[in-house]
């Protein structure tokens, strides 16, 4: 199983900011694998291939996660990548890769994510204009008789809206309201 990380250049997004050392091993600085919340747990998290697109709105790099053998890892539960969030207390990164709509495409083909983090991560890839994977996930996942629920998911989702939104989020609100409009038909 290919194991990856998302994450902003090298800085962590979490309240840590920790900078992270490529190719060399990162050692948590708080580690507590008994914990029940992430912030009390400390350590890295990391996700599989068929789940890290859910991730991709923690940064703009794509790493590749190597577990060294003494680390401890646990496997999170998690309602958005279920079977695809761990924990760590060590990890090395390696072979970053600058996330674009291509990275994001092929990420989305390999995914397998309940339906609900499919309408959450294209709110996103549309705020930040990644145009064909947005358009995919718009032809594949929603219909007619999910576009409410979708179009609801999808305008919540975002904790900072850019302002003013980016003429692709728009586009796709507009889309799924035409869609939610043919299901009242």
């Amino acid at each position: 199983m290919k194991y990856l990380k998302v994450i902003k250049g090298i800085t962590s997004d979490a309240n840590t900011n920790i900078k992270y050392k490529i190719n060399e091993v990162n050692i948590a600085t708080k580690w507590n694998k008994n914990a029940k919340t992430p912030e009390d747990m400390g350590g890295f998290n990391f996700s599989t291939e068929n789940k890290i697109l859910r991730w991709l709105l923690r940064g703009d790099v794509l790493y590749e996660v190597i577990i060294p053998d003494d680390a401890e890892v646990i496997e999170c539960d998690s309602i958005s990548a279920p079977h695809g969030v761990f924990r760590t207390n060590k990890i090395i990164i390696t072979n970053p890769k600058k996330i674009t709509d291509d990275v994001a495409m092929e990420l989305y083909k390999k995914s397998d994510l309940p339906w609900k983090s499919y309408i959450q991560i294209l709110s996103y890839l549309a705020a930040t204009n990644y145009k064909n994977t947005a358009y995919q996930i718009v032809k594949d996942k929603i219909t007619s008789e999910n576009a409410t629920d979708a179009l609801e998911i999808y305008d919540n989702f975002l904790k900072i809206k850019p302002n003013p939104m980016p003429e692709l989020y728009i586009e796709i609100k507009e889309k799924i309201k035409n869609m939610s409009k043919r299901e009242e038909e």
